[in-house]
């Protein structure tokens, strides 16, 4: 575990972040979470052992995606901060090394939106800017401007289009073969780019797109089913860890808010039943494909064949870069 302190704009910021185990705790009743009843669905008889809700942000995320949320007094906290941030670039301050190996605007500027965001989330520094902070507006707004590439990628006006082709391009290094620090950074980015979810651009740009991504985050969930199911501990070296915990319930919970929002009477029957679980305090992987393997059949039907075809047209019209 790393504990970052940061001084950003006369507001410390304290950020703690689990490389590997992200674990999702709360207490034993989450605001707006039903109370946990005995059922064949939990894992664990006592109360003191279910202190584990994977959905325990939930009902938040909804309300952020359907409503609009930055009060007066955090708007212009995120305005000093701007301030603050455009001035230290101006007297030359860079974030992340980026000296080394950052290109000017006019590079990422000649990208397609594919290639460019292959670019951008190469590297952790999405998953990690973004769990900086208590609210991800300053996170955005951190890349935006100390990243060229993540300046150019959020103005653009097919941004839904490179983020599909992105849960595609992710997905695909969900390997056998793939060594810890890219399960880590993969499934870091995943459990991030929730919080698009609520931010403008992006938030804009997915309404009225809600099937196609939703066919996108059912996409990414049955892959984490997949690997769950086929990787190699040994080959990881986490001793039976497969690199990753909480961050594919991120993708459930998008999931879940997109379904919501296509079908609110038939998502209020499903929803009980997945809200309503909880787990031990010890991260147990199978505890975690048992979660996913609820959320995937229970969102059975929400999207069609149609909209499969149409996420899969979007995520690969893009010629991706070599």
């Amino acid at each position: 575990m790393i504990t970052l302190e940061k001084k950003l704009g006369g507001c410390l910021v304290v950020a703690v972040m689990c490389v590997i185990f992200a674990g999702c705790t709360t207490s034993s009743q989450p605001i707006g979470q039903p109370e946990a009843k005995d059922s064949d669905t939990e894992l664990a008889s006592s109360e003191s052992a279910r202190m584990v809700s994977p959905t325990y942000e939930l009902a938040e995320l909804i309300e952020r995606f359907e409503k609009d949320y930055m009060t007066g007094e955090q708007k212009a906290s995120l305005a000093a901060a701007k301030t603050e941030w455009l001035n230290l670039k101006e007297s030359g301050h860079t974030r992340w090394g980026s000296e080394n190996w950052m290109k000017d605007p006019d590079y990422y500027k000649s990208l397609n939106t594919s290639e460019l965001v292959e670019e951008c989330f190469s590297r952790a520094i999405f998953k990690n800017e973004m769990a900086i902070y208590n609210e991800p507006w300053f996170g955005l707004e951190s890349l935006r401007i100390f990243h060229n590439g993540f300046a150019e990628l959020f103005r653009r006006e097919d941004l839904w289009k490179g983020i599909l082709h992105l849960y595609e391009h992710l997905s695909s290094k969900l390997t056998r073969e793939a060594d810890l620090m890219q399960i880590v950074t993969v499934s870091g980015h995943f459990d991030e780019l929730r919080k698009l979810y609520i931010l403008s651009p992006l938030k804009e740009q997915v309404k009225g797109r809600e099937r196609i991504f939703l066919a996108a985050n059912l996409r990414v969930l049955k892959r984490f089913q997949w690997y769950l199911g086929n990787y190699d501990p040994e080959r990881l070296g986490t001793g039976g860890s497969p690199g990753f915990f909480r961050e594919p319930c991120s993708v459930a919970l998008v999931a879940l808010m997109l379904a919501k929002q296509l079908d609110p009477r038939r998502y209020l029957q499903i929803e009980p039943a997945i809200t309503r679980v909880r787990w031990t305090k010890e991260q147990n992987p199978a505890d975690l494909r048992s979660f996913i393997n609820l959320v995937v059949t229970s969102l059975n039907g929400f999207v069609s064949e149609d909209d499969i075809k149409n996420f899969h047209d979007h995520a690969k019209g893009f010629k991706p870069s070599s």
